[in-house]
């Protein structure tokens, strides 16, 4: 089921990455060969992610299927919205400006990713005074 997104800012350009990018193409060549598989039971929506008749996927299946590739890579049972948490997180921590951090997740103000992810702060404040360490010297 398609919706329109919680808020203007819901709805944005973001840059992906050539490794992302290459992996949509290829993403992209094997749901063609599925496509031609399913025949005339295939129905073309213009999904990126679909099932194999290019219809909508269950919410329940994609979580349980998530559920399953964690478990194989031997990482804890998460919910699919903590991997934007995580994503967030990883960004902050490697001194990407929050502010870029903010349009990526689409929120509406800084201050609601810095209340979101403070819990990096502590290391980022370390990272500060060891930074200032450095400016300044003997």
């Amino acid at each position: 089921m398609e919706t329109e997104p919680k808020t203007r800012s819901s709805r944005r350009k973001i840059a992906v990455s050539e490794k992302v990018l290459e992996a949509l193409k290829m993403h992209h060549e094997r749901q063609g060969q599925i496509s031609l598989r399913a025949g005339e039971k295939w129905h073309e929506q213009s999904l990126v992610f679909c099932n194999r008749y290019g219809r909508y996927l269950f919410p329940e299946v994609v979580l349980d299927q998530f559920h399953a590739l964690l478990a194989k890579a031997g990482l804890p049972k998460m919910r699919f919205h903590d991997l934007r948490h995580t994503m967030a997180t990883i960004l902050l921590e490697s001194d990407v400006h929050p502010k870029k951090v903010q349009e990526r997740l689409g929120h509406s103000t800084i201050a609601i990713t810095m209340d979101t992810y403070s819990h990096v702060l502590p290391s980022m404040h370390q990272d500060v005074a060891r930074k200032l360490d450095d400016i300044l010297g003997d």
